[in-house]
């Protein structure tokens, strides 16, 4: 049985860096096994939600918000094994739950879209973005 956490105080951080370094999420940062970055995007998060299974982490994903008019989920993953079963949606509820009035965007990976899709996510029109580097999701 999948258990969902939002409370971080406890939260094992090297598990949390397995899962982004197996799901090459967090902007990279999980594959340079960079646990103080993570670590410190994670607690100045609005909100913070994982999944596990049998003390295993294999979801997790955050908001960034100032809780009153803007939100903006980062960093959702789900580990291969565990997709197609409803945790990632689960996720998404949980971080967007007494947040129902404010504007919440993300960026998707390319493979995600569709799922995003049916949780009645749509495409920006105009969003920009500013990376550090170069990545296949910006126009240039």
């Amino acid at each position: 049985m999948i258990v969902y956490k939002t409370d971080i105080n406890n939260l094992d951080w090297e598990k949390l860096v397995d899962l982004y370094d197996e799901t090459d999420m967090f902007i990279g940062l999980g594959r340079k096994r960079d646990s103080e970055k993570i670590r410190r995007s994670v607690e100045n998060s609005y909100r913070v939600v994982t999944a596990w299974d049998s003390g295993k982490i294999v979801g997790a994903a955050r908001m960034i918000s100032d809780g009153e008019c803007y939100g903006w989920i980062h960093d959702m993953a789900v580990l291969q094994t565990y997709r197609k079963q409803g945790i990632g949606r689960t996720i998404i509820e949980k971080l967007l739950e007494g947040n129902e009035k404010i504007l919440v965007g993300l960026t998707s990976s390319f493979e995600a879209v569709d799922f995003y899709t049916k949780l009645e996510f749509n495409k920006h029109k105009t969003a920009m973005a500013k990376y550090p580097g170069l990545s296949d999701y910006l126009e240039y």
